[in-house]
């Protein structure tokens, strides 16, 4: 078996952090990557961020790990002023990958989790706040696509692509939506919808504009679309890392109802 540093950039990780197993007839089985980004916006008590992917048969799954690890706590000793965490994810209906990462000495103490809320005619909530105004994104061109990713992606985990919004966009039911004042966006929200299921897939204020009730201007509007279009519940997908969004949702009447990813790690 042997290891060997990926062909090509992939899983928003360059070439250098992206490690492949081979056995010894050259068969590939197995690859891990590590993923590095820093987010003030969505994590200022921890803004250095290590994902590992781990993609492997048990066999290699060791040295894969070695591998990722190892070089993730390379590239923390380089920006040693930020406080930092490695993490990687697993199903919470894969008990098994959940204990490989544990025996590792990573915590089961994050998630992200789902809440769910049921909608009902006119209870929608405030409207935006005095001189703004409420108005759908246009998003006809390749230009206002790409700009709504990059206002939206800073306030992301993930770097949302333009095939993660045009995916979004063939639902039955989508909406971007923002709260203005006169030509600036102080926030917006993205939702889809299929049958009576509706998803708040994104929900962000510009930080000089929190506590005005933007937010809440942006949800109740968000709820009033999805109610007429049929839809009788929404749901959203929220990391308990970041707090303030959790108990903004809980606030607003969702509850949590389960878990939709686990992400074991440890801080470093």
């Amino acid at each position: 078996m042997r290891i060997d540093m990926g062909q090509s950039a992939m899983s928003g990780a360059p070439r250098e952090n992206i490690f492949v197993a081979t056995d010894n007839s050259g068969q590939r089985i197995g690859m891990a990557a590590v993923v590095e980004y820093v987010n003030h916006q969505l994590l200022p008590d921890r803004p250095l961020n290590y994902y590992l992917i781990i993609e492997a048969f048990a066999r290699a799954r060791d040295l894969l790990f070695g591998a990722a690890f190892t070089r993730a706590m390379m590239l923390r000793r380089k920006r040693p002023e930020l406080a930092a965490r490695i993490y990687a994810s697993c199903s919470p209906r894969d008990p098994e990958r959940l204990m490989y990462f544990t025996e590792q000495g990573f915590h089961n103490d994050d998630a992200e989790i789902v809440m769910r809320d049921i909608l009902k005619s006119g209870d929608w909530g405030p409207k935006p706040p005095v001189g703004c105004r409420l108005a759908f994104t246009n998003l006809d061109t390749l230009e206002q696509k790409e700009k709504l990713l990059a206002r939206i992606n800073p306030y992301s985990a993930t770097q949302h692509s333009l095939d993660w919004l045009d995916k979004a966009r063939r639902n039955t039911v989508f909406a971007s939506l923002g709260v203005l004042e006169e030509d600036e966006i102080l926030g917006e929200i993205i939702v889809t919808g299929y049958g009576a299921e509706g998803h708040v897939l994104m929900l962000y204020t510009q930080p000089r504009c929190r506590r005005r009730g933007v937010a809440r201007a942006l949800l109740a509007g968000a709820r009033q679309y999805l109610y007429e279009e049929q839809c009788r519940s929404a749901s959203v997908q929220v990391w308990l890392r970041n707090a303030p969004a959790a108990e903004f949702f809980r606030a607003a009447g969702f509850q949590r109802t389960g878990q939709a990813v686990l992400y074991p790690g440890m801080d470093v």
